[in-house]
């Protein structure tokens, strides 16, 4: 059992497990990336939607085996569209899990929606849906899950509720390219899925995200709303050379650099090698710290397999923040990921604590450990004695 007196952790002044610290996160490029940019760079067509772009998001489809992926400059951004392009009248309803980022919330929320806060899984973090139809009322529109972590939501129960209740489904898929539910993989579960390439993520744009969608209408509109409200796509997909496009409709610039298409491109190359570095650093560590008394794993969603894009722990609650403390001091930087949405300013009113006890249980016991392709085999071998060191395992 832990021992917050102990004299050889380092917050006590012991000596710490390494000088070097381990970062929690690192993007994973090489010398394959650092060549597409330059050549896309190179080749002077840096503006959005681009060649390189194009390729990046048929590569997308592909790999996930859908009709439609369209690039765009966020997640944000990308959840913000799913829910424009259904024009959704003001102060109509979306659930959305309490613990998420606030992304998932926004993308209703710039669309004049009234978010519904769900309570989740105390020990993943993901919805619970034997809770979920009790979240909706005759203005519900919308359910928006999210893959917590990586690991998929139970997308079947939550597409049957929404099939018989006539509800949309956009599925935050920020975390889990590659993920698999019950054989498919996320980003096929739902009628949008929205996806995340920023600089945290499994396959990085730098920034980024993308709309995922099999419905052809929805794809249409996006495609206009992303590029100013214009025709500006099928302009250049037909060559047309009349030397204009027209404006059809409302929009933004959501497009992204032809730079950063190259770059998706070139890490599609190896999105299930980043991910197997992932998965074998993580049943590593499973292996190593397993026994540990203290400390649970996140449940997996039964019929799931994760991409591994967070390794989480679950600490006693009472000792969540001394244990942070006492890891980063042994150089490993250890972090709380996010809080419950209800708990922040600007959703405060929406719920309370004790009406989203997944959502605070899991919060209060949720751990973040190092996790990504280049941790060393040294970094690694620190994380875990430095947990077994502070557990005094």
């Amino acid at each position: 059992m832990m021992d917050r007196q102990n004299k050889l952790l380092a917050i006590n002044g012991g000596k710490p497990v390494t000088g070097n610290p381990v970062l929690i996160h690192k993007p994973y490029l090489d010398e394959d990336d650092f060549a597409a940019v330059d050549r896309a760079v190179r080749s002077t067509f840096v503006s959005g939607d681009g060649p390189e772009c194009r390729r990046f998001e048929e590569m997308l489809a592909g790999y996930l085996g859908v009709k439609h992926v369209l690039f765009v400059n966020s997640a944000t951004a990308a959840l913000e569209l799913a829910f424009r392009v259904k024009n959704f009248p003001a102060g109509s309803e979306v659930i959305v899990p309490d613990f998420t980022y606030t992304s998932t919330a926004l993308g209703a929320v710039y669309n004049n929606l009234k978010i519904v806060l769900a309570d989740v899984h105390a020990d993943n973090g993901s919805i619970d849906v034997t809770k979920l139809e009790g979240y909706i009322t005759g203005r519900t529109v919308a359910i928006a899950p999210v893959d917590y972590a990586g690991i998929p939501a139970d997308m079947d129960a939550i597409n049957e509720i929404a099939r018989r209740h006539g509800l949309y489904v956009v599925h935050d898929t920020a975390q889990s390219l590659g993920s698999l539910y019950k054989g498919r993989r996320t980003g096929t579960l739902a009628d949008v899925s929205t996806f995340s390439f920023h600089g945290t993520k499994n396959l990085t744009t730098g920034e980024g995200g993308a709309v995922v969608t099999d419905d052809d209408n929805i794809a249409a509109r996006i495609r206009v709303l992303r590029e100013k409200g214009t025709d500006k796509h099928t302009f250049i997909t037909e060559n047309r050379t009349r030397g204009f496009y027209e404006y059809v409709d409302t929009g933004n610039s959501y497009v992204q650099s032809n730079i950063l298409g190259a770059l998706g491109v070139s890490q599609m190359k190896k999105i299930d090698k980043m991910n197997g570095l992932r998965k074998a650093i993580a049943e590593y560590y499973i292996e190593n710290l397993g026994s540990i008394s203290g400390i649970e794993f996140l449940r997996m969603t039964e019929g799931s397999v994760t991409n591994w894009h967070i390794f989480g722990i679950l600490v006693p609650p009472q000792e969540r923040y001394w244990v942070m403390d006492a890891l980063r001091d042994e150089g490993v930087m250890a972090n709380v990921h996010y809080s419950p949405l209800h708990t922040n300013r600007f959703y405060q009113g929406l719920a309370t604590d004790d009406e989203m006890p997944g959502s605070m249980k899991f919060f209060s016991r949720f751990l973040r450990l190092p996790l990504y392709p280049s941790l060393s085999q040294d970094e690694r071998e620190a994380v875990v004695r430095a947990v077994q060191k502070v557990f005094k395992y």
